[in-house]
């Protein structure tokens, strides 16, 4: 066999396997109960409304749905976006400033190509993204971990941290940040919080990318109108703003968005022009159509719904399961619990007990941490089993952390 790594880019000797995605082949196995998977659940997806507007769309427009589009995005569905920013988010767009993806992780991939080179320092929450974190480190981008507490990030450890970056010589660009039901922690990130990163921001001259596909999906409306993004107080076009309708419409359409300053979109264009040219017209257009019917809407209540319920049975199995010594958050939205064995225990090492023993399976939570910590932590996704399987997943799953903990 020809040897090839000498061939490969600085870029691609970065690059690491995604822990949640080497978990997916044991969600395959036969008696498995999987709190690893954080995909949204299939019982979600509008697909008899989806099915109505794709038909209605291939009947009446399949021309223009079925061809290359504009590289930003198709116009019915940017006009979209401005509105649903307004009316949703309180970020008042205009079309200039929008960008469509497919999905968030591609805005990602874009915003940092824009943004980092090699050495440069992103700062994130510890945990973080794991799809984050492997688009800044695939750029060999310096990744900064700044301490997270149930209200967010801790602002004078963020200070701390760029001020130590500056005073070496390395450049700060940008501050990453999931203020809503954060992925893989749940938490939220207090109001008092998002305008201090704003600040620290605006006084250190970094840009802060603000990812946010959970906010719609929070267990009680009353929290949905006090969760006003990092981007709705944005007067200098500092904060990037990210978004999909991934977790409130249909994961596998692959639509998510993109809103920054006009000069930022600029680039935005020429560097998808190198990644895909143009997304998906088809799906866009039928994106672009459910929200324009109501589906979106109409589907809300029951997503919310839906979650809540998932997310209680786990939290009370936990309750009524989990050795004391276990801790784990309490979300009022998005998809995930996190939770955190005493200190000196692996949860990674762990697994394998746990999947070859009680067939569950989680994410250990040490690759959501940029700084080597997160050994004794580990994420549950809740969307995916049934409430049953919740149930008895969780109980098998601390019956082995018992048989350690005791």
């Amino acid at each position: 066999m020809t040897e090839f790594a000498p061939l490969f880019s600085q870029d691609a000797a970065c690059m690491q396997y995604s822990a949640i995605r080497r978990m997916a082949k044991f969600a395959l196995h036969p008696g498995i109960i999987s709190f690893a998977a954080g995909a949204p659940s299939a019982e979600t997806f509008p697909a008899e409304d989806i099915r109505r507007i794709t038909a209605s769309i291939l009947e009446t427009d399949s021309r223009a749905a079925l061809q290359y589009g504009l590289t930003l995005g198709y116009t019915g569905l940017i006009e979209v976006v401005v509105e649903f920013c307004r009316s949703r988010r309180s970020i008042n767009a205009v079309a200039e400033e929008v960008c469509i993806t497919s999905g968030s992780q591609q805005a990602l991939d874009l915003v940092g190509r824009l943004f980092l080179d090699p050495g440069d320092a992103v700062f994130l929450e510890l945990p973080s993204y794991i799809g984050a974190i492997s688009a800044f480190r695939n750029l060999q981008a310096e990744l900064v971990g700044v301490r997270q507490e149930p209200d967010g990030m801790e602002i004078q450890d963020l200070v701390d941290r760029i001020e130590g970056c500056q005073k070496s010589g390395r450049r700060a660009k940008l501050i990453y940040v999931i203020p809503n039901f954060q992925n893989p922690s749940g938490l939220t990130t207090s109001q008092e919080k998002r305008r201090a990163i704003l600040e620290v921001a605006q006084r250190f001259g970094l840009l802060v990318v603000e990812d946010d596909p959970y906010s719609d999906v929070c267990f009680d409306p009353l929290t949905a109108s006090g969760l006003a993004p990092v981007k709705s107080a944005d007067v200098e076009g500092r904060v990037i703003y990210l978004s999909t309708f991934s977790k409130i419409l249909a994961a596998g359409l692959r639509v998510g968005w993109i809103v920054a300053a006009k000069s930022i979109m600029a680039k935005v264009d020429l560097a998808k022009q190198s990644t895909d040219l143009c997304g998906s017209m088809l799906d866009q257009r039928i994106v672009a159509e459910c929200c324009r019917q109501g589906v979106v809407e109409r589907h809300l209540p029951k997503i919310r719904k839906f979650y809540k319920r998932k997310c209680q049975t786990m939290l009370d199995s936990l309750d009524a399961a989990m050795p004391p010594v276990v801790q784990w958050t309490r979300p009022a939205g998005g998809l995930f619990v996190w939770a955190a064995l005493p200190d000196g225990f692996d949860s990674e090492v762990l697994l394998t007990e746990a999947i070859e023993q009680a067939k569950v399976t989680y994410v250990p939570g040490h690759p959501f941490h940029v700084n080597g910590a997160g050994r004794n932590t580990l994420r549950l996704a809740f969307s995916k089993e049934s409430e049953d399987n919740i149930r008895a997943g969780i109980h098998r799953l601390a019956q082995v952390f018992k048989h350690h903990l005791e």
